[in-house]
């Protein structure tokens, strides 16, 4: 998981550097579109990230309830439908 994180980091930083590089070159620009390049970059990885941990939080097995685990019932009764006054409690 945390390799797979730093790897994510290093790869959209780059990848965001050499597109702004590239950018900066083509249009005679100073630092602009490396910069931009590079703070994308730091976005998308924070977005892969949160989807990383989304999806791992919700595979967890402890938010799952294990197999043959007994059951919760309810204290109250289900109605037959009808509605409830309030003097029938």
């Amino acid at each position: 998981m945390a390799s797979q994180f730093g790897i994510t980091l290093a790869v959209s930083v780059v990848l965001g550097y050499f597109a702004g590089h590239w950018l900066d070159d083509r249009f005679n620009t100073a630092i602009i579109f490396t910069l931009i390049g590079v703070l994308l970059g730091l976005v998308a990885a924070a977005i892969s990230t949160a989807r990383l941990y989304a999806a791992l939080f919700r595979n967890s097995p402890s938010q799952t309830r294990p197999t043959g685990a007994p059951t919760t019932t309810s204290t109250r009764p289900a109605n037959d439908g009808t509605p409830l006054d309030d003097d029938s409690d």
